[in-house]
């Protein structure tokens, strides 16, 4: 009992300390483990217990918010799920998107959504077709951040029913596609 205990506490700071540290790196990158430590309310051993620098942390939140993404990317790209888990941190994504913030991050994301993107190509045996399809992935991932970034930058101005249509009108996407193409890889469902 004393072990889940233990552990509650342990998830409770983790988690004060990421919050702690995408508040501070949505202004800027460049913040002390002082401005940390006040921001989270928590004491220097506490930090020290769980992360050995400040690099460490960002690592840790990186993953974090990947993992986060890639729950909602796993086989398909449900992109309304996506939106809902950039706007619960819109300011971050904002500082990370259109102010260089976390460089890393996207970097670390984009590498996780290949991944995931051709794991659910691993049965396209058609060379061709595969190169085709991940081209096609990469021009509407770009798209989509860009769209995203625009997005945020616009104050999340429109409605998630709202930017989900945008992207429907920009890549034609119907229901009764037959034609195998990149799309068939992202859910743009409201």
């Amino acid at each position: 009992m004393t072990k889940k205990l233990t552990d509650a506490r342990v998830l409770r700071s983790r988690q004060v300390l990421r919050s702690a540290a995408i508040e501070l790196l949505s202004r800027t990158d460049r913040f002390s483990i002082a401005e940390l430590l006040l921001k989270g309310r928590v004491t220097r051993g506490t930090f020290y217990r769980h992360y050995n620098n400040k690099a460490d942390l960002i690592n840790d939140v990186n993953r974090e918010l990947i993992r986060q993404f890639t729950e909602k990317t796993e086989g398909k790209f449900r992109v309304r799920e996506v939106l809902e888990v950039i706007s619960a941190q819109g300011i971050f994504y904002n500082a990370v998107l259109n102010n260089g913030q976390d460089k890393s991050l996207m970097v670390d994301l984009m590498a996780a959504l290949r991944e995931q993107r051709d794991r659910a190509l691993a049965d396209v045996s058609d060379e061709k077709l595969k190169k085709h399809l991940i081209y096609q992935w990469e021009i509407i991932v770009a798209g989509f951040w860009a769209c995203v970034s625009l997005w945020l930058q616009d104050s999340m101005a429109l409605t998630y029913d709202e930017i989900l249509e945008e992207f429907r009108e920009i890549w034609r996407v119907t229901m009764t596609r037959t034609k195998k193409t990149g799309l068939l890889l992202f859910d743009f469902d409201v």
